[in-house]
Formats: C-alpha cells, structure tokens, sequence
C-alpha cells in the first residue's frame, strides 16, 4: 500500500560550521542541536563551456537528546547524509520605510533530522582529459 503524504528529504554534503548543540549539564526532553549543511550543485553553460557550480545552505533541527550528544563533535568540513523531514516557520518581522514600521510575514524552512550518518571524505574527482 502506498502512503497518501510524503515528506523527506536526503542530503549529502559538508558542515559550514561547527554543531551548535547544548552543553552536557542543558540536555533536556525538549533539547535540540543545529546544523549547517552545506550542497553543490550547477549547471553546465553550453554558451561558455564551463560548469557554473551553486551551493545551498541547509538549516538542519537534530531533536532531542540523543542527537545533542551525537552532534556534539562535529566539526565544520565533516561530511555527513542527513535524512529528515522539511518543516515551514512563518514569522513576522518589522521592516521600515520611510520612518514608518510595517509588519511582514517572512517563511524558513529547515530539515527536521530523523537519521544522521557521518560518512568519509570523497577523494577529490579531477579529470586530466585524453592526455593526462
């Protein structure tokens, strides 16, 4: 039987920071850690030639306090795959113009983690052409 709803997401990539989780003595029921995970995609230009490449940041929640304490560690360049679920925050800001103060409805999204794994570093690919 297949399921009416899906929300998951994969990623694979490399921290931009350290982990930011709670010291040992703050880990509660309702404790999380965060993570920055950093993607590369692109597109090749065929007006160029040329690979133009993208990188995407992703806000990762790690809920609870098994993943404060396995986060903990993580360092920036670890490369990890993260499996979650995508979840929407709709916030409101005050923004000014001409000295008067607006309110604006402004959307994040992170990835609420479900699985973590750290993986080893890929050997960087480098292609040579026919001569090398």
């Amino acid at each position: 039987m297949t399921e009416l709803f899906a929300n998951t997401v994969t990623l694979r990539g490399f921290l931009g920071k350290d982990a930011e989780a709670p010291p040992s003595d703050g880990i509660s029921e309702d404790a999380y850690a965060v993570l920055l995970l950093a993607t590369v995609s692109g597109i090749w230009d065929l007006s160029t030639n040329e690979w133009t490449p993208r990188t995407d940041w992703h806000r990762i929640i790690c809920p609870g306090p098994f993943f404060c304490g396995f986060t903990r560690g993580m360092r920036r360049g670890d490369y990890l795959e993260v499996e979650g679920e995508l979840r929407g925050l709709e916030q409101e800001r005050g923004v000014v113009v001409a000295g008067e103060r607006f309110p604006v409805k402004h959307a994040t999204y992170a990835v609420h983690a479900v699985r973590i794994q750290r993986m080893d570093r890929p050997e960087a690919l480098v292609d040579f052409g026919e001569d090398g």
